[in-house]
């Protein structure tokens, strides 16, 4: 007869834990989709020496962070990861009002990210119907998250074009 502990039972991750999981995974691919389309907006195209670099700033970086905030349910668990992402959207809101560029630049820049973000969940979710039900769930972080990033860039790009 086997011990009780012996078989102890392995806890899976819901279905949300695992897609946000799979998102941060492909920090990479995403920032690499929104460079494509931000390099659309007219304001970067008028600028054709500005490099890769310049264009992705810390979005890399943000966007690990935002995709840390976004797995957990309550961000009271774990303010630290949307409080530096935050943080790193006000910074990058800050050099792009410093470089020039328009606060409906700067907003599109989250929103394309957004939707890059929705566009690689919905990836996820095709190649893994299990994952069917994150969508629902993540789709209020999402949300919560990008709009708090939003916010932080507008500010911060209002108070750098203020002093």
């Amino acid at each position: 007869m086997a011990h009780p502990y012996d078989e102890s039972p392995v806890e899976t991750p819901s279905a949300v834990a695992r897609a946000a999981g799979l998102l941060q995974e492909q920090v990479s691919r995403i920032t690499a989709n929104w460079v494509l389309r931000v390099g659309n907006i007219p304001a970067f195209r008028a600028i054709p020496d500005l490099s890769l670099s310049q264009v992705q700033d810390s979005i890399p970086q943000l966007l690990d962070a935002a995709l840390s905030a976004m797995a957990t349910s309550d961000p009271t668990i774990d303010p630290e990861s949307l409080q530096r992402a935050i943080d790193l959207a006000a910074e990058h809101g800050r050099k792009r009002a410093n470089a020039g560029f328009m606060i409906g630049v700067v907003l599109a820049e989250f929103q394309l990210l957004r939707q890059e973000v929705w566009s690689a969940l919905w990836r996820i979710v095709d190649a893994d119907p299990l994952l069917a039900e994150a969508p629902r769930e993540l789709q209020s972080r999402l949300s919560h998250t990008f709009d708090s990033l939003m916010i932080a860039a507008a500010e911060s790009w209002a108070e750098a074009r203020l002093s």
